[in-house]
């Protein structure tokens, strides 16, 4: 079956630019791993299995359970307006619930559909003023719950959510919770300013030529924000999560309940957190240099993991193509 794959990717990229790591596991064991390309193409750097990747809005997965871990513990209700957590949030729209955070059916603007974000949040930063608060100018684009648009706003607000209810900052509720128990020794906060050992750079591709990439444009933003990790880790949570480690069941259930049609595909839902089709569960992010894609198959005990630092990777041609190999075997 590594053949099979191997030559499948390597088709792939006689015409494509790949740099990053592929982890495939069927029924608990890896079948395969390998890594493309360069941590840095500057520095001739190559990536290694191990690698650090920024994972951009794959993150959600991880707020969207300790959330839902929150839940469990009886301190907070997904039917609950976010201002009874968070004195700020009283401001939002007041049919806004937790449930409609963490599906996508808020109805508030997305941060990153801000115009010149990057320049904004510059503007905000050397005012000294609080990130709660412009996220609470943003515009209501519909009323809560009425459809599905992808709001990464939400997500963010959970985090301070979860702050507020645990009393502890927001990377140490998920280290806590989840990354030291799970010894996923190399996930955390992502903060590319950091020196970060063995994290990759991101690459773009401006007028035809491969470049360094920006980093995200929330990157100097002191808030919630988005994480690093590695295949491996990654692999390890999901097979703690699938497993029942983490949740219990009916709480996983609430996590992978198709509450809403997504807008650009009728035949995709969106639970908490994971995007869901009949068979497939899968969760995918992207920023400047970045992409990051998760699918878990249940029914056949299906996980393919794929990190890229060359934002130009098709994932999912990738993996449409790897699949129908891994259901043969």
């Amino acid at each position: 079956m590594f053949e099979r794959i191997e030559e499948i990717i390597e088709h792939y990229r006689r015409d494509h630019v790949l740099s990053g790591n592929v982890f495939i596991s069927k029924e608990g064991k890896e079948v395969f791993s390998k890594s493309y390309g360069h941590a840095s193409m500057q520095l001739n750097v190559p990536n290694r299995i191990d690698t650090k990747f920024h994972i951009a809005s794959v993150t959600k997965m991880f707020i969207a359970a300790a959330t839902l871990k929150l839940y469990e513990q009886g301190l907070i209700d997904l039917d609950q307006h976010p201002g009874a957590y968070v004195e700020k949030f009283k401001g939002l729209h007041p049919d806004i619930t937790i449930h409609h955070l963490l599906s996508h059916s808020s109805g508030l603007q997305d941060i990153y559909g801000v115009p010149d974000l990057r320049l904004e949040m510059g503007r905000w930063k050397a005012e000294n003023r609080d990130f709660i608060d412009y996220l609470l100018q943003l515009e209501q684009q519909f009323k809560p719950g009425e459809r599905w648009a992808y709001s990464s706003t939400g997500f963010i607000m959970l985090g301070y959510i979860l702050e507020a209810l645990t009393g502890m900052a927001y990377e140490e509720v998920l280290d806590s919770w989840f990354f030291s128990p799970l010894h996923m020794e190399s996930t955390g906060a992502d903060n590319p300013r950091n020196i970060n050992p063995g994290r990759a750079y991101g690459h773009a591709l401006e007028n035809e030529k491969i470049t360094n990439a920006d980093n995200d444009k929330l990157s100097d933003v002191d808030a919630p924000g988005e994480l690093y990790s590695t295949v491996r880790d990654l692999d390890r949570w999901c097979r703690a999560l699938f497993g029942g480690e983490l949740l219990k069941q009916e709480t996983m259930d609430k996590m992978f309940t198709p509450y809403y049609a997504t807008s650009f595909d009728p035949n995709l839902s969106y639970g908490y957190g994971w995007f869901l089709k009949p068979d497939i569960r899968l969760i995918g992010g992207g920023t400047p240099g970045f992409r990051s894609e998760i699918w878990h198959d249940p029914a056949n005990d299906l996980r393919v993991i794929m990190l890229w630092n060359y934002e130009k990777v098709d994932s999912h041609q990738l993996f449409r193509l790897i699949r129908p190999v891994l259901l043969e075997a």
